[in-house]
């Protein structure tokens, strides 16, 4: 009875929103309570640190590995550094799109042993997740200590969260002498979580477990250290061989690649009624979705390639995005909204370029196909940055040579 009620409340939720003035009403409530949220959360995590006297120091990469060593000499005695290509490292994931690069990626550093719980039979979104959710974590542990067996496992690297890992079946492999890296790049709004089968659905549930927990956002590495853990901004990156400039003609002056949810249909409505063109293709629009291939290809097709940087319905609330590294490799000239976090990885109006709102990035968009050359200075310089400073063997090199694990 209860199935039937929700299902029938549901069709009509997505009939209602069907309407352009309701869908604008929920979206611009929805993002404004997910800014709230996200402005609650982080004055009270600032607040305990500020409390725990750790507000002022927290972002320094010295004292950051100082306190790793601390966490993993008592299990890594007397172990050695080892030469690039000789770990072993135990990847637990799932592969819902670009993480299918992450073993690709890590071979160059060792063996990699992988357990990928959606190809093991473990789907964690079916509604009785919760039925086998032990029974995955066991068949993980498993897996590892086999894997051990066989070598010494020197680090797991994670795509986890409390939905789907038990923090128990982590400390375990740590204290077999593996080195823990977990990475999250949804903690902004989804750091907690709700509680599900007894502990957060958020990282905040494996934080204190986890040797060194890698964030996208600088905000929330404060949150990490809070709940007991250790955290660093880690941003996502791309990959050079799959994300790579096609010798292909412009198709299109300005296209945009995601979801077609929140305010993005608005913007990309005002921009049009200001006479930008703007092909969009991905869930919900009506051109559908892409092959990762052709996604890249399209990058090269296109003159301008449009970004997003808003954090679910929220405008004002920004986070890096996969994009904001892959468009730029590939080639693409990359105009996306103008997150401030954008200036630590690159330099903003000669390798990428930002916009404020829908009127300054139309101007933006005439200005640069008016200006081809420009366009093309922006479009090297964005790759330029991005093959030296945003690959993903930049970033587990990084980590890996924090742990002492490689020289």
């Amino acid at each position: 009875m209860y199935k039937l009620k929700y299902k029938k409340i549901s069709k009509l939720k997505q009939i209602l929103l069907q309407e352009p003035i309701i869908y604008s009403i929920n979206a611009r409530w929805k993002g404004w309570s997910q800014f709230r949220r996200f402005q609650q959360e982080q004055i009270f995590y600032e607040e305990r640190a500020r409390k725990q006297g750790f507000l002022s120091y927290f972002r320094n990469a010295k004292w950051i590995q100082e306190k790793l060593y601390e966490r993993i000499k008592t299990r890594r005695a007397n172990v050695t550094s080892k030469v690039k290509g000789a770990l072993h490292i135990f990847l637990a994931y799932y592969v819902s799109n670009w993480e299918a690069i992450l073993p690709e990626i890590l071979k160059l550093f060792g063996r990699v042993t992988e357990f990928n719980w959606r190809k093991q039979g473990f789907d964690d979104r079916s509604p009785y997740w919760l039925d086998y959710r032990d029974r995955m974590n066991e068949a993980m542990l498993a897996a590892f200590f086999d894997a051990h067996k066989l070598q010494p496992v020197d680090a797991v690297v994670g795509y986890l969260s409390g939905y789907n890992a038990d923090p128990r079946i982590l400390r375990k492999m740590g204290e077999s002498g593996a080195v823990i890296f977990n990475f999250c790049w949804d903690d902004k709004l989804g750091f907690k979580g709700k509680i599900l089968g007894g502990r957060w659905t958020g990282p905040a549930a494996l934080a204190p477990v986890v040797d060194l927990n890698l964030t996208n956002a600088p905000d929330s590495v404060i949150k990490y250290i809070v709940e007991g853990g250790l955290a660093m901004f880690w941003p996502e990156a791309a990959h050079p061989d799959i994300h790579k400039p096609y010798n292909v003609p412009f198709e299109f002056d300005v296209t945009f690649v995601g979801g077609k949810y929140g305010w993005r249909p608005w913007f990309i409505s005002r921009l049009q009624k200001m006479g930008i063109n703007v092909v969009t293709f991905g869930p919900g629009w009506e051109n559908g979705s892409l092959s990762n291939e052709e996604m890249v290809k399209l990058y090269s097709r296109s003159r301008i390639n449009l970004g997003f940087a808003g954090v679910g319905y929220s405008k004002k609330l920004m986070c890096l995005k996969g994009r904001d590294f892959e468009v730029p490799m590939s080639g693409g000239l990359y105009l996306t909204q103008d997150n401030p976090e954008l200036s630590l990885v690159y330099e903003v109006g000669k390798e990428i370029v930002t916009y404020k709102d829908a009127k300054d990035c139309a101007q933006k968009i005439k200005y640069l196909l008016d200006h081809p050359e420009e366009a093309e200075k922006i479009r090297k310089a964005g790759r330029e940055r991005a093959l030296k400073d945003h690959t993903w063997e930049k970033r587990f090199e990084q980590i890996f040579k924090m742990a002492g694990l490689i020289k």
